[in-house]
């Protein structure tokens, strides 16, 4: 079984998603990633840049 969220989580907005992660695989999901999706894998770095990502 496989859970994907896809969104925006700046870190000013959402606070620190490594310790999300950690909570997530703390609670039992066998793999968690992080997929830095701002430099041309969803969006262009213009993009991300334009709506404050890092």
């Amino acid at each position: 079984m496989s859970f994907v969220i896809h969104d925006i989580m700046s870190k000013e907005k959402y606070g620190d998603m490594g310790a999300f992660a950690k909570k997530l695989k703390d609670m039992g999901y066998g793999e968690v990633k992080l997929v830095d999706a701002t430099n041309g894998m969803f969006m262009s770095k213009w993009e991300s840049t334009w709506m404050g990502l890092s």
